[in-house]
């Protein structure tokens, strides 16, 4: 239990530096540095494309090596990266911070996951899961009223705060973090290759979870700017965010005992069209009523879909994969918070009707692609059945 403990020490810490610093930084580099909001959103989609692009990569390095190892020195990249960016001046500057602060979450993200599906009783993951994510959202809650008072203050001491917290915390988990508890057999990157490539569900369960990021990378870019617009105020970014975390911490864990009734897959294809609707209520509104409104059935949507999802991958990932069928998995974050993010900011400046349709409707497809995948699920288990009977008869 002392690894659970310390893997949730740092999803809180993670989440207090990352939501105190990354929202604000297309504030930054659009008002500071005076650049388009169409530049900012490239510049997260770089960041973003980076780490879960190579998070396969760093995935089949955990299967491989020591998750110890690859945590820490991620966290302490990660953190060079926020401070990196405090010297940007430039474009190019900006993508350099931005390409080390993603190999930084690319090394400590998928071999977290899998160090905490591995630490924790198959019986117990779902509960895990869901109380890391209230564990991240206590974190948001403190990164908003963190990030509300480092808003006040130069750009640098933002980026010294939140990327101290990234070292700190990369340093306390190589001291701490046990190298003998992740007890499963090494595999080689053919290995960990093969064995993903050959889970063709899997792979469809990972593109199908490409419209869910699309969406939920809108949280770290266009709602914070609509909001802003919408209530005429910057500083109310801090608030959404509260608002955010405090809708997890209180709800989510009723909500993940509520929904063991129902499987993992509907759980998700639900929450993917309550989110949907959300956001589409959150681009359309014009008022305090319908921003909220919107923003809560978004918030719930989010709650449904990504713990149920980190535990349904748990379920299927062999224990010696762990790490690699969750890297995997992230190329859905890559590919799809990189096209939300690139294409959100310029589409927020041209059309930003536009956006929001797009995003209800990439929720939309995915919930589709999920439907799909319960179908083939069930046609495989009519087989399996059948071929039983024949058998037996």
């Amino acid at each position: 239990m002392r690894a659970i403990r310390l893997l949730l020490v740092n999803s809180f810490l993670m989440n207090v530096s990352f939501f105190a610093f990354i929202p604000f930084l297309s504030a930054y580099i659009t008002g500071s540095l005076a650049l388009s909001a169409g530049i900012a959103g490239v510049i997260l989609m770089i960041r973003q494309l980076t780490q879960q692009g190579t998070s396969f990569l760093s995935g089949m390095l955990g299967d491989r090596f020591d998750y110890r190892i690859l945590i820490s020195t991620g966290m302490i990249l990660r953190g060079a990266g926020f401070l990196l960016f405090s010297f940007c001046t430039t474009p190019m500057e900006l993508i350099v911070a931005a390409v080390i602060t993603g190999i930084g979450g690319s090394l400590f993200e998928p071999t977290s996951k899998a160090a905490m599906s591995i630490f924790t009783p198959p019986s117990k993951r779902g509960d895990i899961f869901a109380l890391d994510k209230i564990v991240r959202h206590s974190g948001i809650i403190c990164a908003g009223i963190l990030g509300g008072i480092l808003l006040q203050l130069d750009f640098f001491f933002s980026s010294f705060v939140c990327g101290g917290i990234f070292v700190f915390s990369g340093l306390i988990t190589f001291s701490i973090l046990p190298k003998e508890n992740v007890n499963v057999p090494k595999q080689s990157f053919k290995d960990s290759w093969q064995k993903v490539k050959s889970d063709r569900l899997f792979i469809y369960f990972t593109i199908s979870m490409i419209g869910f990021w699309f969406m939920f990378m809108q949280l770290y870019l266009t709602i914070p700017l609509h909001a802003a617009k919408v209530f005429n105020s910057p500083t109310f970014v801090s608030s959404l965010f509260i608002v955010y975390g405090m809708i997890v911490v209180f709800l989510q864990y009723p909500l993940q005992k509520w929904t063991k009734k129902f499987s993992r897959l509907s759980v998700i294809k639900v929450g993917m069209g309550i989110m949907g609707t959300g956001i589409l209520l959150i681009g359309m509104s014009d008022s305090f009523l319908i921003f909220w409104g919107g923003f809560c059935a978004y918030a719930v949507g989010i709650m449904l879909v990504e713990p149920t999802s980190y535990e349904y991958t748990s379920e299927i990932a062999p224990p010696q994969f762990s790490a690699s069928y969750f890297g995997f998995s992230l190329l859905a974050m890559a590919i799809g918070g990189s096209l939300s993010q690139g294409a959100g900011g310029w589409m927020y400046e041209h059309m930003p009707h536009v956006n929001w349709i797009i995003c209800t409707l990439a929720g939309l497809i995915s919930a589709i692609g999920i439907q799909w995948l319960q179908w083939i699920l069930r046609k495989n288990i009519q087989f399996r059945e059948s071929k039983n009977e024949t058998y037996f008869m």
